[in-house]
């Protein structure tokens, strides 16, 4: 039997503590989402005959170490999103060309992520001064309150796929005016400003989703995410702004171009 689908939980995830499955440092993600993030790639890479059931819930069940009921509601979100076809009797069946996942965006390029992906519709969630938590805090060297201005990103029928956080320090917000800190081109609105931004760092990690992340990116709670983080600095290393963002990983994916030059590699826009 197959050691059940828990494991230790992405680090950094806010208020993960609190509803917690299993034993202290398991997994927050929902089992029969982590049934279903498995099942759902190995249908998408051709691993099930579509011309054969697939295992049955039994089957499953002891596979993945869950319950019956946790298999049930995994196929039952496999039928909704066109990835199976369950026929009475007879069993669940792999559909044989699963619609291609949509709108799977690039997230390389050290520039203010909800600037890419086109069609993308961009909405404030909200503006406003707070204390930064500590991570925030260390990154830009103070603990003085901080302008935090969330953003939502969404496609198509309204699908939320990016969750954005942009941390302003007071001096750099003064500068703007509302409707530019209501743009998605922050750093623009800076640099013509007369902010000098001279250097990036950009972190990429994994997170689970906090309550808030959950309901703005419409995943359940504890799902993974792709986190990254950039720290922008200007003259002397002064921090400038940090973004936060939170991505779907059915939505995203990292792209990097680079082209060779000698014996050296270097990256290209």
């Amino acid at each position: 039997m197959a050691r059940p689908l828990v494991g230790s939980g992405p680090r950094g995830a806010a208020g993960a503590g609190r509803r917690r499955l299993g034993a202290a440092g398991h997994s927050v993600t929902p089992l029969y989402h982590q049934v279903y993030l498995v099942l759902s790639q190995r249908i998408r890479a051709g691993e099930f005959d579509p011309a054969q059931p697939m295992p049955g819930e039994h089957h499953l069940a002891a596979q993945f170490g869950v319950s019956r009921v946790t298999v049930r509601r995994t196929l039952a979100q496999l039928e909704t999103e066109g990835l199976v076809e369950r026929r009475h009797g007879v069993g669940t069946f792999p559909v044989a060309a699963p619609a291609p996942m949509q709108d799977r965006y690039s997230i390389g390029g050290l520039k203010d992520p909800a600037e890419a992906g086109g069609r993308a519709e961009i909405g404030t969630l909200s503006t406003e001064t707070v204390v930064p938590p500590p991570h925030v805090a260390a990154a830009l060297g103070s603990d003085a309150p901080l302008l935090r201005i969330l953003r939502q990103r969404a496609v198509g029928r309204g699908v939320p796929f990016t969750l954005l956080t942009t941390w302003l320090p007071a001096a750099g917000a003064a500068l703007l005016t509302r409707r530019q800190l209501q743009s998605s081109q922050i750093l623009v609105a800076l640099e013509r400003a007369g902010v000098a931004i001279l250097r990036a760092e950009q972190s990429v990690t994994a997170e689970a989703a906090d309550e808030r992340a959950a309901e703005v990116l419409q995943v359940p709670f504890g799902a993974p995410l792709i986190a990254m983080s950039t720290l922008f600095t200007g003259t002397g290393g002064a921090p400038v702004a940090m973004f936060e963002a939170l991505y779907r990983p059915d939505r995203y994916e990292y792209r990097l171009s680079m082209v060779r030059r000698g014996d050296r590699w270097h990256m290209v826009e």
